[in-house]
This record gives structure tokens, sequence and C-alpha cells, in this order.
């Protein structure tokens, strides 16, 4: 296969704060068409946690997104701090800082883009196997309910809209599936 990349002529950050970077590039396609600007969001890598407990249970969080304008059920996470670099140590702090649960068994899963035309970070999916209930302690910014549902209630959930952020429909559904066949559930 031949190199598609584009080439970047110039580049500046048209936004830069501590919530988001906004970085305008100037850049020449592979087959020589000029695209300026374009625009590339920056976010740190984020690192989102599929835990079960001992139960078989899918721990999930409930909280408010204002981009969204409600309540959003989803996967527990956060964003890698400057410098980390072990997955796993990441979605332990942030399962353990978003749900109180801590986890023995912690498997990196997957890392994908969440949309590889627009943002430059990645997301990574972290499964625990395990967990057991302790004491949360949430950033002052968040006001989180942990929400326990069955395997197959999670899964309806992500097939039927009951979980919004599509980021996590696809990573609930590759970290349930293990990359087998998604199993067919009827409607409730």
């Amino acid at each position: 296969m031949r190199d598609r990349n584009w080439t970047v002529r110039a580049s500046r950050h048209a936004v830069r704060d501590r919530w988001i970077s906004l970085r305008a590039d100037d850049c020449v396609t592979a087959s020589g068409a000029a695209v300026a600007p374009y625009y590339v969001l920056e976010f740190p890598d984020f690192v989102h946690v599929l835990a079960l407990d001992e139960a078989d249970r899918v721990v999930l969080v409930r909280q408010y997104r204002h981009g969204y304008g409600g309540p959003s059920l989803e996967l527990p996470g956060g964003v890698m701090d400057p410098g980390e670099t072990d997955i796993p140590a990441v979605a332990a702090r942030e399962l353990r800082e978003e749900t109180g649960y801590v986890g023995a068994s912690l498997t990196h899963l997957t890392t994908l883009s969440v949309d590889p035309a627009r943002y430059a970070n990645r997301l990574h999916l972290v499964r625990a196997t395990g967990v057991v209930a302790g004491m949360a302690s949430p950033e002052p910014t968040e006001d989180i309910e942990v929400v326990l549902v069955p395997r197959d209630a999670a899964i309806r959930l992500a097939l039927t809209g009951g979980i919004v952020n599509a980021a996590h429909v696809g990573l609930l559904l590759i970290g349930l599936t293990d990359g087998t066949e998604i199993p067919v559930l009827s409607r409730p």
C-alpha cells in the first residue's frame, strides 16, 4: 500500500486550556490537495474499566454530562495524567476513585480511537474481575451514582440506548463478548 499520509505544512493552536486543545493544521494530502485548516482535538488518553464483581455484575456509573444535558450511564474511567504509561494502574485508580471498587485481576483488552478523523487521543479498555466494594473518593466535580447490573442487562442497555455514550457501548460489548458473537436479546 502506498503512503497516504498527509504532510503538515503549519500547525497552530486555536484554543488551548486545561479542558480542551484545538489544533489547526495546514495540510497537503498524498495526492496534493490542500486542506487548510484541518482541526484536530487534543485530549489526554482515556482509560475505561469494565469491572465485574464476584456475582458477575457490571459496575457502571451514572453521572450528569453537561454536553448531553442529562445523566449518562457509563463505564467508570478517566484521563491518564501526563507521563503515565501503566494502563492497568490508571484503570485501578479510576475505578477505586469513582466507585470504591477494587479488583484483583486487571487485563488491558484493547486500545482504540474515539474518532480518528478529529481526535488525537486514544481510549483504553481494561477489564477488572472479582472486584469488591470499598470507599469511593470522586473528584469535587463528580457526583457519581454506582449502578450494578447483571451482564445480560448491561448488554441490553448497550443495545437499546440505555447507555448513550457510543464509545462506552462499543467498549462494553467488546469486554463482555470476548470477541464472540453478541447474543440476541429480546427487547424489554
